[in-house]
């Protein structure tokens, strides 16, 4: 690892560790995160603000550190997060004990969404209405993160923004992104197995070199 990769993990290790210790265990404040549920359900359903909710491992996740770093510890983040959201932190440490009831309250946050990874970030209206998903981005920065979570809540509000037409064409559009997406994943299934049969052929026909060349140097061995 070099001396640049090592500062860099070093400021997420920080940045990780400073957030942590950020988060609210009761109540709950726009812009701020807790790890209260029912409170930032409360708040999002009162303010009319989404809810936020993150759901990390938050001292060995390496994804996990590197969006704390570069997305949630910032200044745009914050000023972002202050009035428009209600977060929500939802952790799965592995190094610490956490109450029983909140470990609890978390398994069954991340069963309800569907959680398989971390980090993901699920965004909800205020009546609770999933709105979308988020996930790391290695690129990432502050802003463009902040640019995903508006444009998901951009799509609860698309029909009155768009007028008749552009709505069916925003509609067909999306359509149309479906289909191309299904397109791909189909060909990449079949680019997959076909580079498993090549695989497969190629790991043959490198045996059959391999034993031949051992029968060459078996008979040089014996002249």
């Amino acid at each position: 690892m070099t001396l640049r990769n090592t500062l860099l993990a070093a400021a997420a290790l920080l940045a990780g560790a400073c957030l942590a210790a950020d988060v609210a265990e009761t109540g709950a404040e726009l812009g701020k995160w807790t790890s209260d549920a029912p409170a930032a359900q409360e708040l999002s359903k009162t303010s009319g603000k989404p809810l936020f909710i993150q759901f990390t491992g938050s001292d060995w996740c390496g994804w996990c550190k590197l969006m704390d770093g570069k997305v949630f510890s910032t200044p745009e983040w914050a000023d972002y997060a202050k009035g428009n959201l209600a977060l929500l932190y939802v952790d799965f440490p592995r190094g610490k004990a956490q109450p029983p009831e909140l470990k609890a309250q978390n398994d069954k946050l991340a069963e309800q969404y569907g959680i398989g990874g971390f980090p993901t970030y699920v965004i909800l209206a205020p009546d609770g209405t999933q709105l979308g998903q988020l996930g790391a981005d290695s690129d990432i920065t502050a802003q463009a993160f902040i640019d995903q979570v508006k444009d998901v809540l951009l799509a609860q509000d698309i029909e009155k923004l768009l007028s008749a037409d552009d709505l069916a064409a925003y509609k067909a559009a999306q359509a149309e992104l479906a289909d191309l997406e299904k397109k791909v994943e189909a060909w990449q299934a079949k680019l997959q197995k076909e580079a498993q049969a090549f695989q497969t052929t190629f790991d043959a026909a490198q045996a059959k070199l391999d034993a031949l060349k051992a029968k060459a140097r078996d008979a040089a061995q014996a002249k």
